[in-house]
């Protein structure tokens, strides 16, 4: 027990010191931030999943570009940014179709798009979060597959309607959870949840 508990000291000790560095710079202090010198030296994560860079372009030009978006659109393009979480990816897309959206989505045309780049060498998927790759829907591509998804959950399905409806975050991730090629974490805790149900948003803003 007592190895383990010299683990959860080292634990708290880097989520306290982590979580003051992230203070720190917010408030506009200057370098260094801590004494630790692992810390001083290495990256780490964001205190907040929030504040990871990817997630900042999501926000700022998939959510909040401006621009107002049905309900449906706006889980469109945040389903279609996360299957690939790659802004230049996303930057693509847009420079083909100048805005997405789900009345313009055409699984074969963003397909065509998405094939070239990789004839050109030109990488489509974030290498840091690897989203499910297996052949669920019968495409030899990885991206074949994902846009299939999307094409099922969204024009066949229209699953979407059934967010926008839902009450809770639990009956979303119900929803949600049907479908393959969809990562979804913490599903014991989502059970475990049912006796308090949350609000579903569609994003963070000014944070």
């Amino acid at each position: 027990m007592k190895k383990r508990q010299e683990v959860y000291d080292l634990y708290w000790y880097f989520a306290y010191e982590r979580q003051n560095i992230f203070w720190k710079k917010l408030n506009g202090e200057e370098a260094s931030w801590t004494d630790d010198e692992i810390l001083q030296k290495f990256k780490f994560c964001n205190s907040y999943r929030i504040n990871d860079r990817v997630s900042q372009y999501l926000i700022k030009n998939v959510i909040y570009n401006g621009k107002k978006y049905k309900d449906e659109d706006m889980i469109f393009r945040i389903t279609l940014f996360k299957l690939f979480n790659k802004e230049s990816t996303w930057e693509l897309l847009c420079k083909h179709f100048k805005d997405i959206t789900l009345e313009n989505f055409d699984k074969k045309a963003y397909s065509k798009v998405l094939e070239n780049a990789l004839l050109e060498g030109i990488k489509i998927y974030n290498d840091a979060y690897i989203s499910c790759a297996n052949k669920a829907f019968g495409y030899q591509r990885k991206h074949d597959n994902h846009l299939a998804l999307l094409d099922k959950f969204f024009n066949e399905d229209k699953a979407h309607f059934k967010i926008i409806n839902a009450k809770t975050m639990e009956e979303g991730f119900h929803i949600i959870r049907k479908y393959p090629l969809i990562n979804l974490k913490g599903s014991s805790n989502a059970e475990r949840r049912k006796k308090k149900p949350h609000i579903i948003c569609v994003g963070v803003e000014n944070l």
